[in-house]
């Protein structure tokens, strides 16, 4: 079995030769034999073909986390529960209709996320859900242990990425933040974080690119990490 920890973008603004772009989120991540879709984005079939173009096959994963709901991060969700083999799904607690979370277990099971910390599988957890100034909206995240410490996904932080650090370093070490910024503005937060990837929704791209030149990296469809 392999030790090492892959992280790809499988849905994102932009994209890299052979994918397709798109409005939203989505991320796959294989750690411990385990297959992990983080969000789905917008386009249930352009992630499917983004999946396919990384040689991942619906029928593989085992575990899908959505960040929260809004369209451009589970709007994809009912094509790939229908085209997979009945994945576990994570919400958010206080934000997901009984008629969504119904829909849901059509498929599958569905666990809610709220105020504590869940165990996905070994080294990976997902945040406890945040508060944020959108009514009717929380907001989970996903952590992955590397040697280096942990690798923060983020769909688009709208609970401020700077609170989701704080909570996520209840667990240790951030290594890495990857996903959607969307408003953040406390770019000196991220002084101490090695692997700085924005993506989607992140208003301040450029500017957290240009100060972090050495740190921070573009992120698009098709971007594979691999960890130890």
């Amino acid at each position: 079995m392999s030790t090492k920890t892959i992280i790809k973008i499988v849905y994102d603004n932009e994209a890299t030769k052979g994918y397709i772009s798109g409005w939203g989120f989505s991320a796959i991540i294989q750690k411990n034999s385990k297959t992990i879709l983080f969000d789905t984005g917008w386009d249930g079939i352009a992630l499917i073909k983004n999946l396919e173009q990384s040689n991942i096959h619906t029928e593989e994963i085992d575990y899908i986390v959505i960040s929260h709901n809004h369209w451009d991060h589970l709007g994809g969700l009912s094509t790939i529960l229908n085209s997979s083999k009945s994945p576990e799904v994570f919400v958010p607690k206080s934000s997901f209709s009984s008629n969504l979370k119904a829909e849901i277990t059509r498929f599958g099971g569905i666990r809610e996320i709220g105020e504590k910390f869940e165990e996905l599988n070994e080294g990976v957890f997902i945040t406890p859900e945040l508060k944020t100034e959108i009514e009717g909206v929380t907001e989970i995240s996903l952590m992955v242990q590397t040697k280096r410490g942990f690798v923060l996904i983020c769909g688009c932080s709208h609970p401020g990425l700077d609170k989701i650090i704080d909570k996520a370093q209840f667990k240790g070490k951030i290594y890495a933040v990857i996903g959607g910024f969307h408003g953040f503005e406390k770019l000196e937060k991220l002084k101490e974080i090695e692997l700085i990837i924005p993506c989607h929704c992140t208003r301040k791209k450029k500017e957290i690119l240009n100060e972090y030149t050495e740190n921070a990296k573009e992120c698009f469809s098709g971007l594979e990490l691999i960890f130890d």
